[in-house]
């Protein structure tokens, strides 16, 4: 070893490099709309106006007896709370090596690390229930204990919000998802894994053709979620029609977005890319029939940092939590789509 080894310190860059990182359109989207509400409450219910009742209606003639009938018109899905937390932990060693130590000794304050990295892993989190963890194969039931996910309320035929739902017997049609297939159709089976190419013409179709047109009030309230690659192919054809129209502020907000025919937003999602099966998601949301509800109670809280060798056999090392319990929910899966097969 030389002497200039031996003599010199070592030069560390005092600021931290993050390796991780993961955009969250869909999050931030419902914040934008003021559709992440803070709530209590034993469960999370709304009576629900499932149908029409102008079958009803009578043409008669004179001295013809008026017909005389009703229909049950409501409907009550229930979400219950999940719940969920991240515990922080740091030891003695922390404490005596790093927390208390000064600036030359400490190149790094590793419980405020830690809190960073705790509120982090949140958003990670979130992001990954609302995609199911890349599964579309759904829990099928209310009593799971992870929050419900897009295709929890998008994958057809699978009980969502305690209300069971299935094509072939035409139980609660109106609580499934729009079917690609398009409006009007007599749909025994959903087509939603049919295999389609992501093109401006499919596109249209999807939307002008099924149910979600035919809920929606306005297309500016739709919003469509790819993987950067079926963004890309499309983001090309649009850009050869000059019709690409990029929207938002991308360096803000860390990902891509562009509108299709003046007022649809379409958003490239880069945890989509992470897996085969949810690169070929196509996620299209009539975003006012979707909340994020988090309790008042577990609203993100984090507890103070408690030392548990203060417990009967405690460790001697501080913990905190990070707490949480809400749902994500859809009070309409008829107006939005979900496609698993798109290339």
């Amino acid at each position: 070893m030389s002497d200039l080894t031996l003599a010199t310190r070592e030069l560390f860059i005092r600021t931290l490099k993050a390796q991780v990182f993961m955009q969250m359109p869909f999050y931030e989207e419902l914040q934008r709309r003021s559709l992440i509400t803070f709530k209590g409450g034993k469960y999370i219910e709304r009576l629900l106006d499932v149908d029409e009742m102008d079958d009803l209606a009578q043409a008669y003639s004179t001295n013809e007896a008026l017909t005389d009938s009703a229909k049950d018109m409501l409907d009550k899905p229930r979400f219950t709370w999940k719940k969920w937390q991240i515990p922080l932990r740091y030891d003695c060693d922390w404490e005596i090596q790093n927390a208390n130590a000064g600036n030359e000794e400490q190149l790094l304050d590793l419980p405020q690390f830690l809190v960073k990295k705790a509120q982090r892993a949140v958003k990670i989190r979130m992001m990954k229930y609302a995609f199911n963890d890349g599964s579309a194969t759904t829990t099928a039931s209310d009593s799971a204990k992870t929050f419900q996910s897009l295709p929890d309320a998008l994958i057809q035929d699978v009980t969502y919000g305690t209300l069971a739902r299935t094509f072939s017997t035409g139980i609660r049609d109106w609580w499934q998802p729009a079917d690609p297939a398009g409006l009007g159709s007599v749909v025994t089976s959903g087509s939603q894994g049919t295999a389609y190419n992501m093109t401006i013409s499919n596109t249209r179709k999807w939307i002008t053709e099924s149910d979600i047109m035919h809920h929606a009030e306005r297309q500016s309230d739709l919003y469509m979620m790819m993987c950067p690659t079926l963004f890309n192919k499309l983001r090309a054809e649009m850009e050869a029609k000059l019709q690409y129209k990029p929207t938002g502020d991308t360096q803000k907000q860390g990902f891509n977005k562009m509108l299709l025919d003046g007022n649809i937003t379409i958003a490239s999602v880069p945890y989509l890319q992470t897996t085969t099966t949810m690169k070929k998601w196509v996620f299209i949301l009539h975003l006012p029939d979707w909340e994020l509800r988090i309790n008042t109670a577990r609203n993100f809280k984090m507890t103070p940092f408690e030392w548990q060798g203060a417990n009967a056999n405690g460790y001697d090392y501080y913990l905190s939590r990070i707490l949480v319990a809400g749902n994500l929910i859809c009070w309409k899966p008829n107006g939005s789509m979900m496609l698993t097969n798109i290339t």
